[in-house]
């Protein structure tokens, strides 16, 4: 066993991603999608369009999800929508890990697939959901808050650790993607973006906060500052997030400051839940320096003795 295969094993026997952030995360996962199943009118999740005259989109593997099995009628989707807060509030307060993760993941496929007007956070969702199968599938717990007692057993250690740098790459191409899409675009490159930005007459800045701000957004390096203080960010972010824990953490500041700032300058809420979570499950330790103890283990020590 060479030098490589030798750290990987001994990272893999310490493995151990049960902790608070895991459970913070899920947790603020749910709360995304139950404030848009909860906040939201039919009328605004599923859009009538040319393409969907029903609000739903059921083509191909999307028939597969929650509201294209229980149909357009408005008691299809009662039943669906009682179906998705059940969950969601299962996960939310962190019961049977274990049992909610795959179902979890079905409600962010059925939002992301099933609704015309899905934004970004909703396919986001859907992905990190999907990796934090293997992170709960060996968790025996009731509840995720508590601490475990036993350690995960063999199988489910390796593809936890697997699960957690997939969800650090994750973040890694998504702050890294929304930059070179930035760099594609022309406000963007020349600095003038956020004042496009704050003046969106759907997602802008609040009127009151324009009037207020408006002098300094008529100053171009003012809004040049802030347009490319953002791309920086995320630059900074992509990289961090794949460094070693201090440099996570210090991602996760980052990306706080920058999903607060959207969720209240923007309203997008639910966007900036999900990222902040995602961010919170990516940063944190998935190996302890100190290991539970472990029936595997202990008789490995006994044999050697």
């Amino acid at each position: 066993m060479n030098r490589l295969e030798l750290l990987l094993a001994r990272t893999i026997e310490r493995v151990e991603p049960r902790g608070m952030p895991l459970a913070v995360g899920r947790s603020l996962l749910a709360a995304a999608g139950l404030l848009t199943v909860l906040c939201s009118p039919d009328a605004a999740l599923f859009v009538d369009t040319a393409e969907t005259p029903n609000g739903l989109h059921c083509q191909g593997v999307r028939a597969a999800s929650l509201w294209c099995l229980a149909g357009p009628s408005e008691t299809g989707r009662l039943i669906s929508r009682i179906l998705v807060v059940v969950v969601l509030v299962a996960v939310l307060i962190g019961f049977r890990p274990k049992w909610t993760c795959f179902p979890h993941w079905y409600v962010a496929f059925s939002f992301a697939a099933t609704m015309p007007m899905s934004n970004g956070g909703d396919s986001i969702a859907q992905i990190a959901t999907m990796l934090l199968i293997p992170l709960c599938l060996g968790d025996d717990r009731t509840w995720q808050w508590t601490q475990p007692t036993r350690p995960l057993t063999s199988r489910w250690r390796g593809s936890a650790l697997a699960a957690h740098l997939a969800t650090r790459a994750q973040i890694s191409l998504i702050y890294g993607g929304a930059v070179t899409f930035k760099l594609m675009d022309a406000p963007w490159r020349h600095g003038g973006a956020m004042y496009l930005v704050a003046q969106h007459p759907r997602y802008g800045f609040p009127f009151s906060l324009r009037e207020v701000l408006a002098p300094a957004l008529n100053s171009y390096w003012f809004v040049a500052a802030l347009s490319w203080s953002v791309m920086a960010v995320q630059v900074v972010m992509a990289v961090l997030i794949l460094g070693r824990r201090k440099h996570r953490v210090l991602a996760l500041v980052l990306g706080t400051g920058l999903h607060l700032g959207i969720m209240f300058l923007l309203s997008l809420m639910t966007f900036g839940l999900v990222m902040i979570a995602l961010l919170i499950i990516g940063s944190a330790s998935v190996t302890r320096t100190q290991q539970l103890d472990r029936p595997d283990i202990v008789a490995k020590e006994g044999n050697r003795t």
